[in-house]
């Protein structure tokens, strides 16, 4: 009798542990990611505050963009069921849904995963590489117990990211598959 109960609590408490984390990650991290990607291209042409962080939820379009993030996660994580390959193609395929996110947060669902995959499209592999050219610096940054990667390579690797973004943002812009009302800027 004693050890079902000992086995209830921790089940319970698994599933409590897992609930508030996935709270987390859809109040807290998923808004904070989004605006890191709007604090990293703001720098890129002006100062911006720490503000930039939190702007999300300042616009009013927290639930859309938590919907859209939840749904880039669980599409990656099912893709990732199929072999370990299709979800990593997807999860570059999606990489651009936070900074779309962050620069148009009314931006619907089914917009923002097409946008990802027209800007991705053709430049997978590339953006593959540029992130193998950081594995030096995570390597440097592990040496020094995460305080290179606070101090230098995380700011530099969402630096690089935010170029990426700006980048292929110009090209769609270019190329017509999206429109300026779509991608409002900054």
């Amino acid at each position: 009798l004693f050890a079902n109960g000992l086995v209830l609590f921790f089940v319970n408490a698994i599933i409590l542990v897992l609930i508030l984390s996935l709270l987390i990650k859809l109040f807290i991290a998923y808004p904070v990611a989004i605006g890191k990607n709007n604090y990293f291209m703001g720098i890129r042409e002006e100062e911006k505050t720490l503000d930039s962080l939190i702007f999300v939820y300042k616009s009013g379009q927290l639930k859309n963009s938590i919907i859209t993030m939840f749904m880039k996660g669980l599409f990656q994580w099912l893709w990732t069921l199929l072999l370990i390959i299709p979800g990593i193609i997807k999860s570059y395929e999606y990489r651009m849904i936070p900074y779309i996110l962050s620069e148009n947060p009314n931006i619907s669902r089914k917009r923002a995963f097409e946008i990802s995959k027209q800007m991705m499209k053709g430049n997978k592999w590339k953006t593959f590489v540029l992130d193998l050219s950081f594995i030096g610096w995570q390597i440097l940054s592990a040496l020094t117990i995460g305080i290179l990667g606070i101090f230098y390579v995380n700011p530099y690797v969402q630096g690089t990211n935010a170029e990426l973004y700006a980048y292929l943002r110009e090209d769609a812009l270019q190329r017509g598959y999206v429109s300026s009302n779509e991608l409002i800027g900054f």
